[in-house]
Parts: structure tokens; sequence; C-alpha cells
């Protein structure tokens, strides 16, 4: 995710309380702060069925609250297979 400004702080808060939420709910978060505007989130399901709970219900509310209004354009997704780790 490419930020239009420097990363606040808020936005760090934020995602620890997330990151929290999204593990009770059986899921697997990490924010990744690559430089002061570029960060990416790393997301791990143990089922499908998890991943659309944690996906409509937690993590696209949390994201259009917190996240979407101060990025740089939309937010690059891609997803797969974990197959070692």
């Amino acid at each position: 995710m490419s930020f239009k400004e420097p990363i606040p702080e808020s936005v760090i808060d934020a995602a620890k309380e997330v990151v929290r939420v999204i593990g009770e709910a059986g899921g697997e978060c990490r924010l990744v702060k690559v430089d002061e505007r570029n960060a990416f989130l790393v997301l791990g399901f143990p089922d499908a069925e998890t991943e659309e709970l944690i996906k409509s219900e937690i993590g696209g509310p949390w994201m259009r609250e917190h996240i979407v209004p101060l990025l740089d354009g939309s937010p690059e997704r891609s997803s797969g297979e974990v197959v070692a780790g």
C-alpha cells in the first residue's frame, strides 16, 4: 500500500488492534512498514470460510475506515497458497 503522506502513528495503533481481532477470529495478520509511505499486509487463514468472514466483517471495514482514505491510489492485492513456512 502506498500512502499519500508518511504513515501516521494512528494507523500503526489501529493495526495493532485489528491484528488482535483477526487473531481472535482465527486468522493471522502482519502489517509490514517498508518505508515512511509504503506498507503491506500479510494475512493468513486456516480455511476459505474464515478468510471470507474476516475479509467481510473485520478487514474490509477496518481498511475503509483507517487505510483507504490515506492511500495514494488503490491497494494492490495478491493471494496464493502457502507452500513453505
